[in-house]
């Protein structure tokens, strides 16, 4: 008998229309727990369509998306959201931080109002992830890369399933873009499969997965190609 657990996310065949046109045409992937893997794409190419697929925020019009095996498409719209927040930890591109909270305050806002309760949930994970020192900041007090570490740790807090991470390294150097990696890197080994959309060819190449998006097709990145390509 077959006991191996099934991957984190295995998605068939998914696509989404949207009516003034566009969206994703086709797009197959499996990430397993612990795996990190990146999106590539120019945009218009349906990288923002994927992510909301895959944050259960959208419902595909064709195709099949399962999390850790449970088939999200025969899920009701409150099993959906259920899921959802418990399984999937979503990075924005603007953060979407609470600039009036502390550090902590804004990774334990993840679980809720009532923030007091998960403290020590937050304050732990931010030690983990090598932001102790930041943790009782009030986030208008911290640098970009900073701000961003600190979503990451919120988006983490729960120890979801699937992290999605929409463009974490947009706008920052290459140090603090490498702390944000290093970051989300954490996440993974903490047993979580990571997906970035990325411009940034060298945070690709940094994943252990690879793919394209193009016109709304999703492919396996050429691994010659990405060779090429970090070597540049």
């Amino acid at each position: 008998m077959n006991t191996a657990s099934p991957p984190a996310v295995a998605a068939e065949g998914l696509a989404f229309s949207y009516a003034s046109g566009g969206g994703l045409t086709r797009a197959d992937l499996t990430l397993e727990a612990g795996a990190m893997a990146a999106v590539e794409g120019p945009s218009g190419s349906g990288k923002s369509t994927l992510l909301a697929l895959l944050g259960l925020i959208l419902s595909p019009s064709a195709g099949s998306l399962h999390i850790t095996g449970t088939d999200t498409g025969a899920l009701a719209p409150a099993e959906r959201d259920l899921l959802r927040q418990r399984s999937i930890g979503i990075v924005l591109q603007d953060l979407g931080l609470l600039p009036f909270l502390s550090a902590w305050e804004n990774v334990a806002a993840a679980f809720g109002p009532r923030l007091g309760r998960h403290r020590t949930a937050a304050r732990d994970l931010l030690g983990d992830l090598g932001m102790a020192q930041l943790a009782d900041s009030r986030v208008t007090e911290l640098s970009g890369g900073q701000r961003q570490r600190i979503a990451v740790a919120r988006a983490a807090v729960k120890q979801p399933v699937l992290i999605l991470a929409d463009e974490p390294t947009s706008g920052l150097d290459p140090k603090t873009a490498n702390s944000v990696m290093n970051s989300l890197r954490s996440c993974a080994e903490r047993g979580s499969a990571v997906l970035i959309v990325t411009h940034d060819s060298t945070v690709a190449g940094a994943c252990d997965q690879r793919y394209v998006l193009d016109e709304g097709v999703l492919s396996t990145a050429h691994k010659e190609t990405a060779r090429k390509e970090n070597l540049a």
